[in-house]
Order: structure tokens, then sequence, then C-alpha cells
């Protein structure tokens, strides 16, 4: 959370638009997609931490997903406000659906191999 809040306190995105003034389209358009993947990618992995720190209280149940799940966004949102505060940045509603589309991609992706690993665990123990 603190890594999220720091890299959205200090990013210009205004960086891409000047140095897009001397580089090809085409790395202007990686760095963009790259850019914008980011919010999957960070707001999926706070899913996960959360989920796994929830994880050494227990086992996985349906109320910690949807604990995890609502934390994250929650922080999503959180975060949004803050870039109001921020020079350069704005609060974006797209944004947050990237937010919440990357915490329920990892939300899936988390829970079919937890679960798929504690089927495995249990044909070991009852093999019929």
């Amino acid at each position: 959370m603190t890594l999220i809040w720091y890299q959205s306190s200090h990013f210009n995105p205004e960086i891409i638009y000047y140095s897009g003034l001397t580089l090809a389209p085409r790395i202007i358009l990686l760095a963009g997609l790259i850019l914008e993947s980011l919010h999957l990618i960070e707001f999926g992995i706070l899913y996960v931490l959360i989920t796994s720190f929830q994880l050494s209280f227990g086992n996985l149940n349906h109320r910690k997903e949807i604990t995890a799940i609502i934390l994250s966004f929650l922080y999503s949102v959180t975060d949004e406000l803050h870039q109001l505060f921020v020079p350069f940045r704005t609060f974006s509603v797209g944004d947050l659906i990237k937010n919440l589309i990357g915490i329920l991609i990892m939300w899936w992706l988390f829970r079919y191999l937890h679960y798929r690993k504690r089927m495995k665990a249990r044909e070991k123990t009852f093999p019929y």
C-alpha cells in the first residue's frame, strides 16, 4: 500500500508526453499499455497480499475473499481520491474499473489455484 501511495504521489504522466516528442510511436504505445496495465497488476497484487495475510489466521473462506476484495477496492478508491491533490494527477473512474478488474482477475486465479491445491491434497489422503 505504501508503494502504491508513493508511486501515485511521485509519477508525472506528462513525462510520457514530452518523451513522446522524440520517441517512435510504437514505443509510446507500448509505454502507455504498460502504464495502464499497472492498475491491473498493482491492485491484483494487493488483493493477493491481503488474502495471504488472512490465510495466516486459518483457511480461506468466502467471507475472507470478499473482505480482501472490498479492502483492495477501497484502497483503490483512496488512491484515486489522493490523486486529486497531487499535481499532474487526476481522479479517474476508468482507473477504478481497471483496478477492480485486476482485483477480480487475481481473486479468480488465487481461488482457482488455492482450491485446486486443496483438492489434490484431499485426493492423496482419500484416493477413492
